[in-house]
Order: C-alpha cells, then structure tokens, then sequence
C-alpha cells in the first residue's frame, strides 16, 4: 500500500534532478521562433494600389502569412489555397484568421491585382526597401516561399518548413483559436 503512494512521489523526485529522461513530446507542426519577432516598423508593406498597408486590419487577429520570394509561381497558388481551405476549415474560428501574401521581390500591381481578386479576402502586399530588408534580416537562412503565423498582437511566432503539408498549419490553428478563445475575449474588455 506503501509503494502504490510513494510512486508518484519517488517519480516526480526523479524527473525533478533528471530532466533528460522525460519524453520530448510536442503538439505543434511548425517551428516556434523564440524569441517571438514583431514586424519591422518601417513602413514597407504596399498594396497594389501603392497605399501602405493597413496593419490594423490585422490587430487581434492570427494572421496566416505566406512570404513569397519572387512572382507567385505555381507552388505559391498552391500555397494560397491551402491558406483559403485552411482558413475554411476552421469554421466559426475562420473569422478571427486572416491571410497576408507578402511578396519579397518583383511584383506588379496587375499581378496583385489578381491575386487579390482571384483569392476573396486575402491581403496582398509587396516588402519594399529597409522593411524587406530588416525582415529577411531577422527570419534567418532561406526565409522565403514559407507560411508564417502572426499573432494576434502582431509578432511573428510560428514558422513551416516549405514542404510542409497544409494539415499541420491547420492542426496548429485549431489549437490556438481553442486555447486563444477566451483570452482574446479578455483582452477586449482589459483583462
């Protein structure tokens, strides 16, 4: 009778001074940036129409981010789709998601004009100058034609290999808006 109650006890000191033997499980898909890195303030995000990006558009929301290195190619069409089911997928909590395409390098305003009207509810911009820059800076080796998620408060905190299948960003969604649910409640009323 001893024993059945002093396992727990006898395990929780065990792993307490041996932290190496506990399981490496994690729920995530994507890789977390730790530190969480906020956008670049300069102003360098445009719209087709040459007007700056309206980054309140985005506060309190997660955004899906797809940084594309060049033109939308054929795999960055197949990315944006997979950004739209995603963002289908997940119903009622769709709402509280938005979608960005940053386009790092040789758009047009006829290309994301396209874009824009090709795919309803996606926010197109092109990375200019010290922004574009500072970004790339900050997100490490090969940062382009990957999915990044924004947080609701603005900061870039979860990164996709670009292979990465669309289930695993959706899987990472559905657990944020369940887990975010009640605190981003809060956070409209000053809790």
């Amino acid at each position: 009778m001893v024993a059945v109650f002093a396992a727990p006890v006898l395990a929780a000191w065990f792993f307490y001074f041996h932290p190496e033997y506990l399981p490496e499980q994690r729920s995530n898909r994507g890789e977390l940036i730790d530190p969480v890195m906020a956008l670049p303030e300069a102003p360098g995000l445009t719209t087709a129409a040459g007007e700056a990006l309206d980054r309140e558009r985005l506060a309190g929301r997660w955004t899906l981010v797809y940084l594309a290195g060049g033109p939308c190619s054929e795999d960055c069409l197949s990315r944006l789709k997979d950004l739209r089911q995603i963002r289908l997928a997940l119903g009622e909590g769709g709402q509280r998601v938005e979608r960005l395409l940053i386009l790092a390098r040789g758009a047009d305003a006829a290309e994301m004009s396209r874009l824009t009207e090709h795919f309803e509810g996606l926010l197109v911009a092109q990375a200019r100058g010290p922004f574009r820059d500072a970004l790339l800076g900050q997100l490490g080796p090969e940062p382009l034609d990957r999915v990044y998620l924004l947080d609701p408060m603005g900061q870039l905190m979860m990164r996709y290999a670009q292979d990465a299948p669309a289930k695993d960003s959706l899987k990472d969604m559905e657990r944020l808006l369940k887990a975010s649910k009640s605190w981003i409640k809060g956070a409209q009323h000053g809790h």
